[in-house]
């Protein structure tokens, strides 16, 4: 397996935990779940980075809000969060 598939294989698997756990249709637990993964993700950053790069990561993330909006529209489909 190479690192594009085994990335792509840890992606589904984390929706699977996603779905599992909250739907579109339950803003609060979006919000929850989502406040938990980015602190997870955070943390295991500050294992390999160091302060200004984690900051780095932050602002690319922050320029790409509306392209990741767009692809979590498409993957969610007509669903909305009310």
């Amino acid at each position: 397996m190479n690192d594009i598939e085994r990335i792509s294989l840890i992606e589904k698997e984390l929706w699977d935990v996603v779905n599992n756990h909250v739907g579109p249709e339950d803003r609060t637990a979006v919000l929850a779940l989502s406040g938990c993964m980015i602190k997870v993700a955070l943390q295991l950053y500050t294992i390999v980075l160091r302060d200004e790069d984690i900051e780095g990561v932050l602002e690319v993330v922050a320029e790409d809000i509306p392209k990741l909006r767009a692809n979590m529209e498409s993957n969610l489909g007509e669903r909305t969060l009310h």
